[in-house]
């Protein structure tokens, strides 16, 4: 108990460590800070906070579809309160990870803690990102079907771009359909790495190990097509992850209204924010460094006044970005210790479920 205490100690302070240097960095490149501090007297402050509040709004919904379905899935139900932390520790590890690779498997270690057995952790997180890559592969085709001609004749090269970002989503809806609706060829991939990773000493029992994970993966498919049946859950689920994706979106046209512009289209603006996030989508870097930088500052130069657009980028960076890490954080080093119990999933997180 005392090596736990003290792990999680060494955990917490290193958490902490990152996020401030995270922010430090932030503010003392390119003087950053200096650049934001003198651009706030200006600002029209209802619409700054506009956008601020749809960051936050996009974060509630986001815990509102965890808490659908991990309380469909769940006996005894789900708080949403469980669920905003859950949403809050996938922010930060999302933000601080290439790829944001580390969002998920911090999410399954929140739900252990939280006592969610490990089955209806990996159901809800498989199904959320199945929804979510989903709404977003189909935004961003109505998006080049409806308005890439707009951008092509402005900015060179963008087409490619655009479509390499849409095939890079495209390809994960389709990976994700694949694990749940062809639990043969799932069951092989599963063989084919568990015995990888016993040929590198990474797994000492292979067949209960094989074992667990195929009880695993029969209940997460159980699970999935009860979910599923249930259409009023789908309809709430795709309808919370539109809205999500809506209000990340209309950040930037909030931040173009607190500029005091005027005469954009909200409907390109949110066509221009849906092509930022597809192109710096496949960016192998934490929070797609350099390429979420960059492709706002093309692609929005087409609204935004070159007075401006760099002010611009570094609030709608530190609006959608760095806010993810800092409030992530919080809930990181200060929520739910969860339950001591939770230590067996985490150390097999494949186990069946409880």
């Amino acid at each position: 108990m005392k090596d736990k205490k003290r792990s999680y100690k060494i955990f917490q302070g290193v958490m902490l460590a990152l996020t401030v240097g995270l922010l430090i960095y932030f503010c003392a490149w390119n003087n950053n800070l200096a650049v934001l501090l003198g651009s706030l007297p200006g600002l029209n402050l209802f619409w700054l906070l506009a956008g601020v509040g749809c960051t936050f709004l996009a974060w509630a919904l986001d815990a509102m579809i965890i808490r659908e379905l991990a309380g469909r899935a769940n006996p005894s139900g789900y708080r949403y309160r469980s669920a905003l932390r859950v949403t809050m520790v996938g922010q930060y590890f999302n933000s601080v990870t290439p790829y944001a690779v580390g969002g998920q498997p911090a999410q399954f270690v929140a739900f252990l803690r939280q006592g969610i057995p490990s089955g209806i952790a990996i159901s809800t997180l498989v199904r959320k990102f199945l929804v979510y890559q989903t709404t977003i592969t189909l935004f961003s085709l109505a998006v080049i079907i409806g308005r890439s001609s707009f951008f092509m004749g402005r900015i060179q090269g963008f087409m490619a771009l655009a479509v390499i970002g849409f095939l890079y989503q495209a390809a994960s809806v389709l990976l994700l359909l694949l694990f749940t609706y062809s639990p043969n060829f799932t069951t092989k991939l599963i063989s084919g790495v568990v015995w990888l990773l016993t040929k590198v000493h990474l797994v000492k029992r292979p067949e209960e190990t094989r074992e667990k994970v195929k009880s695993q993966l029969r209940f997460y498919l159980d699970n999935n097509r009860a979910m599923k049946s249930d259409r009023r859950l789908t309809v709430r689920v795709y309808g919370c992850t539109f809205l999500q994706l809506l209000a990340t979106f209309l950040v930037t046209f909030c931040l173009y209204k607190a500029f005091r512009s005027a005469g954009a289209p909200v409907f390109d603006m949110i066509a221009a924010q849906c092509f930022v996030t597809m192109i710096s989508g496949y960016t192998p870097l934490p929070g797609a460094a350099g390429a979420a930088e960059g492709s706002f500052l093309v692609i929005f130069r087409l609204f935004f006044s070159d007075k401006i657009i760099t002010q611009a980028m570094l609030l709608w960076r530190f609006i959608t970005y760095y806010a993810s890490i800092f409030f992530g954080a919080f809930f990181v080093l200060y929520g739910s210790r969860g339950k001591d119990a939770a230590s067996e999933e985490i150390s097999a997180p494949f186990g069946p479920g409880r």
